[in-house]
């Protein structure tokens, strides 16, 4: 089995602007010829219910959905009840990854327990102590005045200061 491609992932709270700088994201590296595939983790607890009676999860105008219109090679996704594989229980972000199309890198939007480079997105102050409770944060966009002693922080707007410092953390090659 190869190795996975380098895996960057955005995390945040709800309402942070995660899927939204995935995307911009993803249209940028695309842009230049990087094959970009994205997973989404649900962190939304579904009612009970089989997996085979769970809403769908890829729906337009919905994250996964607008990570294909995005350009993305592939997606998944991953809830409590079921997987875009569509097979019950939820699955981890390398599980999923394994299933995806070749790619040159992978935005994972959520799976903030998972081992990978994360970006993380803060909405208020109040946000900042998540950057305590995660490892390998490797930059920061704030929706306020936020400034970080050892952290690269970049404008959630500036794509391109974004992608420059999320690639070198990770070594990706452009091609």
């Amino acid at each position: 089995m190869s190795a996975l491609p380098p895996i960057i992932q955005i995390v945040g709270y709800a309402d942070s602007g995660k899927t939204t700088l995935l995307c911009a994201l993803v249209r940028r590296w695309s842009a230049q010829g990087l094959r970009i595939a994205t997973l989404k983790h649900h962190a939304h607890k579904q009612a009970e219910t089989s997996a085979l009676d769970a809403p769908a999860l890829d729906l337009p105008d919905k994250d996964t959905w607008l990570h294909i219109q995005a350009g993305a090679t592939g997606t998944g996704a991953s809830s409590g009840a079921v997987s875009a594989v569509w097979t019950p229980g939820e699955a981890s972000l390398e599980e999923l990854a394994k299933r995806l199309p070749p790619a040159d890198l992978i935005l994972a939007e959520g799976f903030k327990r998972a081992p990978y480079a994360k970006w993380v997105l803060l909405r208020d102050p109040r946000d900042a102590a998540l950057l305590e409770e995660l490892n390998r944060v490797i930059g920061v966009s704030a929706a306020f005045p936020f400034s970080h002693p050892t952290l690269p922080v970049a404008d959630r707007n500036d794509i391109e200061r974004i992608a420059e410092l999320a690639l070198a953390a990770v070594r990706v090659d452009e091609v």
